[in-house]
C-alpha cells in the first residue's frame, strides 16, 4: 500500500507501508511521522494485506481518523483512491506506486476546526473509491464515504420464557437480508437490503446505497446476482432492485408502527461495509427510542428530511444501510439509514434512526412498479463549500454528477458524466439533498431543468430531464 501527501509541504512525496502494523502519528517512533499539532503521537496504523490492500485503524486519536471525509469508529479497507486524513494531513492511499508525474488533485479535507457545517455530523453507510472530475481547467476531488466493518452483538433481549432470542430473530430474518452491490466503472458502493416481495424478486434498501452505482447486483448466500433497478426516491432515500434469480429468497414480513412503543427492544440487521461480496452478516441490539418523529438535520449534505424515523439507540454501523430494523417476532418494523455522531464539539451515542415502516408502506409499492419520485437517472454527489475544490470554474455550490445510469431518461439525453449541476429549475443549490429535493419540487410535477457545467462547457447549458416512471431499460 502506498501514501501519498496530498497537503503539506510534503505535498507530492510517497512512502510505502507494509507489515502487521505501520504506524502514523507526530512520534518519532512511528513508521510515517507526520508534521502536525492536530495529529496524535500514535495516531493510526495500517494493517497491510500481501494483495497492497490494508486496513487502516485508529489508534484512539484524540482527533480521529478519517477516511473519505468521515470519522472511523472500526476498521476501514483501503483498496486504492481512498483520501486518510490524520490531523489536518491527507493522505491518498494506492494499491502500486504513484507516478512522480501523476497530477495532485484537489482535495476536500475535514476542517477540524470549524463548526460550521458540523452542527451534526451523520453516518452514512457507504462504500465506494474516490471519484475525480474534471471541470474546467482544475481537477473536482469528491469525497467518498469508505464503510467501516460492523460489530456483532449477540444475547438474550427481555426476560420472558417465551420471549425469542437475538439468534432465533436473526435466523428468521436471516433469509431476508442480502447485501447490495452498486458498482461504477472500477469503484462501487456496499449496502443491505431486504426482501420485499421474494416471488417477485423484489428487495429494497436506501437510495443513498444506489445512488453510487450504474449497475447492481444482489448478494444471495455468497453469491452475486444480476439486479435491476426498478424505482429510486431520492427525497425518500430508498430504492427499490428487482433480481430474476429468487431462490433462496423469504419475504420480510412488515409490521407497524402503531403497536410500537418506546423501549421495545428491536435489533438492526445488515452486512459490514466491505468491498467483498463474501461479507459476513452482522446484527445490533437496542430499544425504540422514539416510536415515530421526523428527521431534518440540514447540516448533514447527503441526507435528505426524513418525514418518519424511528429513533433507536440500536448501532447503526457503516454497511448496515438498507437493511431492516426487526421487531422480536422478525417483522420490519424500520429501515436503518442514519445515526447523530456529533452535535458542535459534542459527541452524541444512541441516536440514530431508521425509516418507518409506515412510510415505507407508503412509498415502496409506487418503486416496485417502476415510478421514482424526483429521479432522472444520476447519482448525486454534493458538494456545499465550491471553495475548497481545486477548480476555478466551480464558484456555486452544487452537486457534481459522477455517475449515469444507462437507461435512465438522464443517459437518453446524453447527460454528460464528469459534471455539475448548479441550479435547478432556476433556484441555486447549497450544495446538500435537502436542496436538491427543494428545488426539484418546486417545478412541473414531471421533469425538471438543470442547469449543468462541463469541462466543454464551463458557462453551462440548460438540460430539461423528465423524472423516471418505469425502470431504466
Amino acid at each position: 500500500m502506498w501514501l501519498t501527501f496530498e497537503t503539506g509541504g510534503e505535498a507530492g512525496r510517497s512512502v510505502e507501508a507494509s507489515g502487521e502494523r505501520f504506524t502514523i502519528g507526530r512520534d518519532g517512533s512511528c513508521a510515517l511521522v507526520v508534521s502536525d499539532d492536530r495529529a496524535s503521537r500514535q495516531h493510526a496504523f495500517l494493517r497491510v494485506y500481501g494483495d497492497g490492500r490494508a486496513e487502516v485503524h485508529d489508534m484512539q486519536s484524540a482527533n480521529g481518523t478519517f477516511v473519505n471525509g468521515h470519522r472511523i469508529t472500526s476498521p476501514v479497507l483501503l483498496q486504492g483512491g481512498e483520501q486518510i486524513q490524520i490531523g489536518e494531513t491527507v493522505l491518498r492511499a494506492a494499491i502500486t506506486k504513484p507516478s512522480s508525474q501523476a497530477t495532485t488533485i484537489g482535495v476536500v479535507p475535514v476542517d477540524l476546526r470549524d463548526g460550521a457545517r458540523s452542527a451534526s455530523t451523520v453516518e452514512r453507510i457507504k462504500l465506494r473509491r474516490s471519484n475525480r472530475i474534471a471541470i474546467g481547467v482544475g481537477v473536482l476531488a469528491i469525497a467518498a464515504v469508505a464503510g467501516a466493518v460492523g460489530l456483532v452483538a449477540t444475547g438474550v433481549i427481555g426476560g420472558g420464557d417465551d420471549q425469542p432470542t437475538v439468534p432465533e430473530v436473526v435466523a428468521k430474518a436471516k433469509p431476508s437480508t442480502v447485501r447490495i452491490l452498486s458498482i461504477a466503472g472500477d469503484s462501487g458502493a456496499g449496502g443491505t437490503g431486504w426482501v420485499y416481495d421474494a416471488s417477485e424478486g423484489l428487495i429494497v434498501t436506501n437510495q443513498h446505497v444506489v445512488n453510487e452505482g450504474e449497475n447492481y447486483q444482489v448478494v444471495v448466500d455468497g453469491t452475486p446476482r444480476a439486479a435491476k433497478l426498478m424505482g429510486s426516491a431520492p427525497c425518500e432515500d430508498l430504492a427499490v432492485l428487482k433480481v430474476a434469480d429468487t431462490k433462496g429468497l423469504t419475504t420480510l414480513p412488515l409490521a407497524s408502527q402503531t403497536g410500537l412503543r418506546e423501549g421495545d427492544s428491536v435489533v438492526a440487521i445488515g452486512y459490514p461495509g466491505s468491498a467483498s461480496a463474501q461479507a459476513q452478516l452482522t446484527t445490533n441490539t437496542g430499544v425504540v427510542s422514539v416510536a415515530k418523529t421526523s428527521y431534518d438535520q440540514r447540516d448533514a449534505v447527503d441526507v435528505p428530511a426524513y418525514p418518519n424515523v424511528i429513533q433507536t439507540d440500536t448501532p447503526i454501523n457503516p454497511g448496515n444501510s438498507g437493511g431492516p430494523l426487526v421487531d422480536m417476532q422478525g417483522r420490519l418494523v424500520g429501515v436503518n439509514s442514519a445515526g447523530v455522531t456529533q452535535r458542535g464539539e459534542r459527541l452524541i451515542q444512541g441516536q440514530n434512526y431508521a425509516i418507518g415502516v409506515d412510510r415505507v408502506k407508503e412509498i415502496v409499492p409506487d418503486l416496485a412498479k417502476g415510478r421514482s419520485f424526483y429521479w432522472v437517472g444520476v447519482g448525486l454527489t454534493y458538494v456545499p463549500d465550491p471553495s475548497r475544490l481545486n477548480s476555478s470554474a466551480i464558484t456555486k455550490p452544487g452537486i457534481a454528477v459522477l455517475r449515469v445510469v444507462p437507461g435512465s431518461p438522464a443517459a437518453k439525453a446524453g447527460w454528460p458524466k464528469g459534471s455539475y449541476i448548479s441550479s435547478i429549475n432556476g433556484q441555486d443549490l447549497d450544495g446538500t439533498l435537502q436542496g436538491y429535493c427543494q428545488a426539484v419540487k418546486s417545478g412541473p410535477s414531471d421533469r425538471a431543468s438543470f442547469t449543468v457545467q462541463t469541462d466543454a462547457n464551463p458557462a453551462g447549458q440548460t438540460l430539461t430531464i423528465p423524472f423516471a416512471t418505469s425502470p431504466p431499460q
